[in-house]
Order: C-alpha cells, then sequence, then structure tokens
C-alpha cells in the first residue's frame, strides 16, 4: 500500500468518518511521547510563548493529539514543533524572542537555540539539521479546535499539510535527473510510514468503538 493515490483514498475516507463523527474522535493532549505534552518545560519559551500568542499547531505532533478511545492515531515520536502563525504574530515573536528574520507569508523560519533557516514555503522545509520549533507564516490562521488554551489544527488540515508535502517528497525522490540528498529520501519514507500508520491505526481503533 505505498502507492500514494491510494494512500490519498483512505485519508479521503478517514476524514469523512471524522467529519460523519463515526467514530468519536476526541483531542488529549496530557499524552506524547513517555506520556507527556511537554509545552512548557523552562527550555521551552518559545513554544510556550507562540502557543500564548495564538499560534496553531499543525504537523505531526497535531495529528498525535487525535485520538480514538484513549488511543492516538499517530504514535511515532516528533522531535519538532510546527506552528501557523499570522505575519503580524511572527514579526511580534520575532521582536520579542530575539530572533532576527523578517517574516514573509508562506514562508517558514525553522529555529534550534536561535539558529534560523528560512525556507520558501511549507512544502520545501526540508531538515537542515535538529529544529525544535517551525514558524509555518500564513495571511490567515486554519481552522483549529482549542484544548486548554493550546490551538489543535483541524485534523483534516494536518493530513492534507502532509499529504501535500509527500506528495512533492515523492516527486524529488523519482526525478531520476538529479541525485537526490538522503535527508529527502529520509523525511519521505518518514511521512509515507505516518500516513500508513494513521490509516491502519484510525481503521483498527474504528471497529473497537461500541455501536
Amino acid at each position: 500500500m505505498s502507492h500514494l493515490n491510494e494512500i490519498k483514498a483512505y485519508m479521503r475516507d478517514i476524514n469523512l468518518d471524522i467529519l460523519m463523527n463515526c467514530p468519536d474522535v476526541k483531542i488529549d493532549i496530557s499524552k506524547r511521547y513517555y506520556n507527556k505534552f511537554r509545552l512548557f518545560y523552562p527550555s521551552r519559551k518559545l513554544i510556550k510563548y507562540v502557543t500564548e500568542i495564538g499560534g496553531v499547531l499543525t504537523g505531526s505532533r497535531a495529528i498525535r493529539c487525535y485520538t480514538i478511545g484513549g488511543k492516538p492515531i499517530l504514535e511515532r515520536r516528533v522531535n519538532d514543533w510546527d506552528f501557523i502563525v499570522t505575519l503580524d504574530m511572527a514579526f511580534k515573536i520575532c521582536a520579542d524572542m530575539g530572533i532576527d528574520e523578517i517574516p514573509q507569508v508562506d514562508n517558514v523560519i525553522s529555529i534550534k537555540n536561535q539558529r534560523m533557516w528560512r525556507h520558501p514555503d511549507y512544502s520545501e522545509a526540508y531538515r537542515v539539521g535538529p529544529v525544535d520549533v517551525q514558524l509555518i507564516v500564513k495571511e490567515e490562521l486554519p481552522e483549529y479546535n482549542e484544548m486548554q488554551g493550546v490551538r489543535i489544527s483541524n485534523f483534516g488540515y494536518s493530513v492534507s499539510q502532509k499529504i501535500g508535502l509527500t506528495s512533492d517528497l515523492q516527486n524529488r525522490v523519482q526525478n531520476k535527473s538529479n541525485r537526490v540528498p538522503d535527508e529527502i529520501s529520509e523525511n519521505y519514507s518518514k511521512h509515507l510510514a505516518d500516513l500508513r500508520e494513521m490509516i491502519i491505526k484510525f481503521n483498527s481503533l474504528k471497529w473497537k468503538q461500541p455501536v
């Protein structure tokens, strides 16, 4: 089931099931890897700040917050934090947190220990090194659910972003005219594995729900 078009079809069915409230999907931010969400550790002042001003958590970490019967739909350990912010929010974050970047709409600012890598858009946001936080600058915030003051992007939005990124990576991996960096191949395999896991977990947990 590695073919991306087949995976997209399954994900469309999952989104439809969630829209129809079958099964009962809930958001749980109390659990992350080793049962800790760990938003507000002292070393994570930037994450706390972005959350407090209304940044929307997205990507794999947001998908991990969606559960069926208390079980997450995605369980892979996630090392970075992806937030969607508006341009005004991005300027305020950069000013208050000492980030020497000029934000632009549809650009991404990646931050680790005040080290930044900029990317032309989210679908081009390949890791140059370990990344703690990615600020994805958009004109408007996407639809989100709010839980305990944390904004979690709509499940369908996070999935569509992951599918879009995976499609772009697939095109690069299959481009025979250029040598594909190992990092791109690894990211492609990672996102593809995430989508497969979500399909298997969702359909498995779905049928465990009481009628």
